[in-house]
């Protein structure tokens, strides 16, 4: 008995948290980020499962047990080549470090995607104390992280199919069966789970997990609630979205209230009292104050025109989308914003409240 009952269910959910990670940062749209965040969560919590278990799980579970001296890799590779390596009874030195690599890539993964989700999202643990910057930048490096993964889980898995049906080591079948032939120096303790060990584990996860809570039920540190303005609804929303003040800058804001008579080609002038109330109520919430995606890359980027749709955020994201959905009835314009972000009020703009209308055009 090598690998143990728990270990191998943190294998298996790994490989399968670890895909639905992939296939909603890579392939699926932006609305899944929901999805992607909580396999981000499942693996961090794997992850520390493991780092735990490496130090209080039975035997061959233990860092300890990992032979990494760079001796016995050279070694260990030399015999490879010639065919010629012994089994072990635990992990063997390419295996060993081949996890170390895993597992190092993994956290940094985790650790940058709570950094990215805190900076760029708002969400998550981190919120309260990550910028907007600091979400950009951290992005770059998951991405890059995540890659550096999926390059890696290749060599994993051949290396496991090498040791299975090249060199009949039975490393697969021990991690469903937990069982394995030993290498002539005999096993230690291979059963053993203390139960000191899972003493650690339930503390330390019910501690984890309180201080995850805790974390996220802070403030988010770039996003606040702006109180609404019935005059600036009444005034605005009679003829398109009354869009989040956010998502211009107090300056912008003061040049397209000055030039409602001629607003986009039309007269849209407000009696003094009502003009005056507007002003305020934009400029005092206005994307100076904010420190969100949409307030840095669409609030913030002044455009000759004064339209939010001039910009080249604004342009990429939307890039995609068919032109005739913006003539849809549910939409009417491009920037009727909350006929597709659901919180388009709110100011955030969070990916996974995207949801694109079906219907018939105009």
């Amino acid at each position: 008995a090598v690998w143990d009952l728990p270990l191998r269910l943190f294998h298996w959910s790994l490989a399968g948290t670890v895909a639905a990670a992939a296939v909603t940062g890579f392939l699926m749209p932006e609305n899944w980020l929901d999805v992607h965040v909580w396999a981000g969560y499942a693996l961090s919590i794997l992850l520390g499962f493991r780092i735990i278990w490496g130090f209080a799980g039975s035997s061959y579970s233990r860092f300890r047990r990992f032979p990494l001296a760079p001796g016995k890799l050279l070694a260990h590779l030399r015999a490879l080549k010639a065919k010629k390596t012994q089994p072990h009874t635990g992990h063997n030195p390419a295996g060993a470090w081949m996890i170390v690599l895993l597992l190092s890539l993994l956290i940094a993964l985790t650790v940058t995607g709570f950094i990215t989700l805190g900076g760029q999202e708002n969400l998550g643990p981190l919120a309260a104390f990550v910028n907007f910057g600091a979400g950009e930048l951290f992005a770059e490096f998951h991405e890059i992280l995540a890659w550096a993964i999926i390059l890696a889980i290749p060599l994993h898995i051949a290396g496991a199919l090498a040791e299975e049906f090249l060199l009949g080591h039975g490393v697969i079948k021990a991690m469903f069966t937990g069982r394995k032939p030993a290498a002539p120096a005999p096993p230690q303790n291979g059963k053993q789970i203390t139960a000191c060990g899972l003493a650690v584990l339930l503390l330390v996860a019910a501690s984890g997990t309180t201080g995850v809570q805790y974390m996220t039920s802070l403030p988010a540190s770039g996003w606040h609630q702006a109180a609404p303005s019935e005059t600036y609804q009444e005034a605005c929303a009679e003829c398109h979205h009354a869009h989040h003040p956010s998502l211009r800058s107090a300056a912008d804001w003061r040049a397209l209230i000055s030039g409602l008579p001629d607003h986009f080609g039309e007269d849209a002038s407000l009696d003094e009292d009502t003009t005056r109330a507007i002003t305020a109520y934009l400029t005092r919430n206005a994307a100076d104050i904010f420190d969100t995606e949409a307030a840095n890359n669409i609030g913030r980027v002044h455009t000759a025109s004064l339209r939010m749709t001039d910009t080249g955020y604004w342009k990429a994201r939307h890039a995609q989308i068919d032109p005739a959905s913006f003539t849809q009835k549910t939409v009417g314009s491009r920037v009727n914003c909350d006929a597709c972000h659901q919180d388009a009020n709110s100011g955030r703009f969070d990916d996974h409240a995207i949801s694109t209308p079906h219907g018939d055009t105009k």
